[in-house]
């Protein structure tokens, strides 16, 4: 029996064959059960009955399971199906999207930045397996794959994967691990792999330099007639020279991984990474500028000869120190001299400054005295003034001429675009429900933000007539956030920030309106959340604020270190300079080489307060960003994710002793704590598979565990008091909406479809609360009933405020939720929940801190709340001569 179209394993449907992987078939298939497409491998037929093979397919696939990195393809589930007589094992894995390395040296010589930024992904995902005891030793460009949009890269194929230590369980390791057998493609191999002796973690060092030689040379550095002869060459030849336009720093990287003894390469893939990373950070993006050639032009022959090994001792001293001097940044992307940073405002409430083209007046947005209002700044004498009333006024921006300033204003749960001439007078409203308004520069158009709202929320970029007219729909997208566009100085063109839904890295995307023509601008390292864009005076680059750390894009304004970057439309990037301290709200050009940025030290810590008397008490103070604050152990401890530690991890915190340990210690983020109500289990949301999904692990932090397999974005999870379910929010297009799982992970089954943000089950399991999104900017608090779907709102239109995860006060069926009170500050209120009647009449202030609230905690008896308050501190800044 052959597998064909239609063919069912188990719960999947197979679409078509996509090629043959390593011992197996690969089959585009459908997984009936969530509806998403997914790719499996089924072993040959011919090797269905040779157990050798068997065991290697079944070994890939405790290989994989074991990993979760994301620069190693995913493994969902493991099956076996009848056919023929015979039980054939199957795996399914994330189905990729893109071409292999192979496919995409075949169309030509890769970039030398790219191909060492790949490089390091390819060594990064090396080393998550060699830290799990695993070697890959068949890498090659068939099995490294290059996900479309040429962001990142994946190792594919484990066959030959080998346990660097014997596994008491595998009773085929000791075949494997006998020197004497030959395994991998010939001109990948090490010297260690064609001499079939012992082998560690280096061999796949040496495999991953032919490879990066490969991409560098467009050749494989070892080549003959044969397979035989090719691995003699491997054995006693030098590779040739690379090409002349390689750097010398750059070719003693690939020389240090094809040395023949393994002792002599990098001692692991991490250290590798980490000299390929800044490898390429010392390399312009230009591909022509600052590639630092070599002196000569000459091939360098090397030589394993001892004296001449000792003449390049010098060398390699030479080589040691520039890495060295990699590593303390010394080759940055910034300027050599750094630039001068001037403090523009000092009310520590100040933020989205916009510059006038004269470069006379900054406009920006400050809280100073309570409320969101529109200030200007006169540049030459240092005088600042109130320009608009507020209570709830942002993303301002000058018309051309600089004589008026287009504003967002937010009222009564919705926005609208208003101009105030900058002399002052009363604003005029031009567009209902919209925001973040750009003007044209002929000054006829204006560009906007609008939510379309639906089953599905839609992000939309609209223009309308300035004087009036029906708006026009340039883009809308369910799968991202769009805000602040920006028209470049002809007209011609839009410059969108992009932030995807969940919690991923933002882009800029450029759009012509006219032809509808779009493509997105995206530095290939890890960030967040990305500013608004600024373009430059000749229209040929824009200049933004990436936030170096993930994290900034669940909290906007109290974000992490960032890179200010200026992007050239033809895709060519470098780093202006680096602040520690730096919000993604939105950056400006004041000319002549200055950004006006915002300086944000703004910092969250937890706070106890009684909700019966209102006393309060500090349970941290300090610099760090203290949030997501959950109670456990009956409400005697406090669990909260901090940055506390150098990465977003998750603390405890013993109320009646003050008592601090870290329970999760990851490269990446761990968030979102909940506590299961018999203090058995920790649930929390982290990205160290690649992407974020729900995990368990004992209240200690133990024994982590993958419970949700959503692919994209599953998080927020949370659990009744008793039963076997966790509820948790996903934001993958093919499956958005609430969802709800077994404990110990299994099928999972759709609760509520569409956004369901920040899901809070109630303790008797009933009823679950979350945030809906509203058209013009607005949030509802929603509650759908666990039984039959149905869902009740329980509130709308709050504006102002992102409402966050919502609360249920202790055992009852009151809800706690954020919003802004008569003075338009942020509070948090509690309203009652009748799905028979409407209960706004219920609403009263529980929480009212003079710092502004965060995300909080209800005691399970309902007496009293933590709350992650912001003590905000931020104010302007222009850092002169970046250009």
């Amino acid at each position: 029996m052959s597998l064909t179209r239609g063919s069912r394993l188990g719960p999947y449907q197979l679409d078509t064959e996509i090629g043959v992987g390593g011992m197996g078939q690969v089959f585009r298939a459908i997984d009936t059960r969530l509806d998403r497409a997914v790719a499996i491998k089924v072993l040959q037929q011919q090797r269905w009955s040779d157990l050798d093979f068997r065991n290697r397919f079944e070994r890939e696939a405790r290989a994989i399971s074991s990993l979760s990195h994301p620069n190693l393809c995913a493994l969902y589930d493991v099956g076996q199906v009848p056919l023929d007589g015979v039980a054939v094992p199957y795996l399914v894995m994330e189905l990729l999207e893109g071409e292999t390395l192979r496919e995409r040296l075949d169309a030509g010589l890769i970039p030398m930045r790219r191909a060492l930024l790949w490089a390091s992904q390819v060594a990064s995902g090396l080393a998550a397996a060699h830290e799990k005891g695993l070697m890959h030793r068949d890498l090659k460009p068939e099995n490294i794959f290059i996900t479309r949009g040429e962001q990142l890269v994946k190792i594919l194929d484990f066959g030959l994967a080998k346990a660097t230590q014997p596994q008491a369980d595998d009773a085929t390791t000791a075949m494997h691990t006998d020197p004497g057998m030959v395994m991998g493609t010939a001109h990948y191999m090490s010297p260690e792999q064609v001499r079939g002796t012992q082998i560690d973690h280096r061999s796949d060092l040496f495999s991953l330099g032919v490879v990066l030689y490969e991409m560098l040379a467009g050749r494989v550095p070892f080549h003959a007639r044969s397979a035989v002869e090719t691995m003699n060459a491997i054995l006693v030849d030098d590779a040739p020279a690379l090409p002349p336009n390689i750097p010398e720093h750059v070719e003693a990287l690939v020389w240090r991984c094809l040395e023949k003894d393994p002792s002599q390469r990098f001692a692991s893939a991490r250290d590798l990474a980490f000299a390929l990373e800044n490898a390429a950070k010392s390399i312009s993006s230009s591909p022509e500028a600052a590639r630092s050639p070599r002196a000569t032009s000459r091939p360098v022959q090397r030589s394993t000869s001892t004296g001449i090994r000792l003449a390049a001792m010098g060398v390699v001293l030479a080589i040691v120190v520039l890495a060295a001097a990699l590593a303390r940044g010394v080759f940055e992307e910034a300027p050599d001299e750094p630039p001068r940073l001037r403090t523009l405002t000092y009310s520590g409430r100040d933020s989205q400054p916009a510059a006038s083209r004269d470069g006379r007046l900054i406009a920006f947005v400050s809280t100073r005295d309570g409320r969101a209002r529109i200030w200007l700044k006169q540049l030459a004498d240092g005088s600042e003034a109130a320009l608009t009333s507020g209570p709830a006024d942002s993303a301002p921006r000058f018309t051309v001429d600089g004589s008026q300033v287009l504003f967002t204003r937010a009222e009564n749960g919705r926005s609208a675009l208003y101009r105030v001439p900058i002399v002052g007078g009363e604003p005029r409203k031009l567009i209902d429900d919209a925001f973040d308004g750009d003007l044209s520069p002929d000054g006829r158009r204006i560009a906007f933000i609008r939510n379309r709202r639906g089953r599905e929320r839609f992000s939309m970029v609209c223009t309308a007539p300035v004087d009036g007219g029906a708006a026009t729909e340039i883009i809308a997208t369910k799968d991202d956030d769009l805000s602040s566009p920006r028209w470049s100085p002809d007209g011609h063109l839009l410059a969108i920030t992009r932030q995807p839904r969940g919690t991923v890295a933002g882009s800029v995307l450029i759009l012509d309106p006219a032809s509808g023509e779009r493509r997105v601008l995206q530095r290939n390292v890890p960030h967040g959340a990305i500013s608004a864009p600024a373009w430059t005076r000749d229209g040929e680059a824009i200049v933004y604020a990436e936030m170096d750390a993930i994290t900034s894009r669940a909290v906007l304004r109290r974000g992490s270190a960032a890179a200010i970057v200026r992007h050239e439309i033809d895709g060519n990037a470098r780093v202006l300079l680096r602040n520690p301290h730096a919000a993604a709200d939105t950056l400006d050009l004041l000319g002549d080489g200055r950004v006006v940025f915002t300086e944000d030290i703004t910092r969250q810590n937890l706070q106890l307060i009684s909700l019966e008397n209102g006393n309060t008490r500090w349970l941290s103070r300090g610099m760090s960003m203290d949030r997501q604050p959950s109670y456990a152990r009956g409400g005697q401890s406090v669990l909260f994710s901090s940055d506390r530690g150098g990465n977003v991890d998750l603390w405890e915190l013993t109320l009646a002793t003050g008592a601090l340990r870290r329970l999760t210690d990851h490269d990446g983020v761990d968030w979102d704590p909940h506590a299961s109500a018999d203090n058995t289990t920790l649930f929390f949301s982290s990205n160290r598979g690649g992407h974020f999904e729900v995990w368990s692990s004992t209240l200690d932090g133990l024994d982590p565990k993958q419970v949700t397999r959503d692919g994209v974005d599953a998080e927020n999870p949370s659990t009744p008091s008793s039963g076997d379910a966790v509820y948790y929010d996903s934001t993958n297009p093919k499956s958005d909406g609430l969802w709800r799982i077994p404990r110990g992970g299994g099928k999972p089954r759709l609760v509520a479809p569409s956004e369901t943000i920040h899901p809070e089950v109630s303790r008797d399991g009933q009823y679950v609360a979350f945030q809906r999104p509203e058209s013009g900017g607005p949030s509802a608090i929603d509650v759908v009933r666990v039984s039959d779907g149905k869902i009740f709102t329980l509130a709308s239109h709050i504006g102002g405020v992102t409402a966050l995860r919502v609360r249920w006060v202790g055992a009852t069926h009151t809800i706690a939720f954020r919003a802004l009170d008569d003075h338009g500050r942020v509070a948090i209120f509690a309203q009652d929940f009748d799905p028979t009647r409407d209960t706004t009449a219920t609403r009263r202030a529980l929480v009212a801190p003079e710092l502004t609230p965060e995300t909080f905690a209800i005691a399970p008896d309902g007496k009293s709340a933590i709350v992650s308050v912001i003590d905000e501190a931020s104010g302007l800044m222009v850092a002169e001569s970046v250009d």
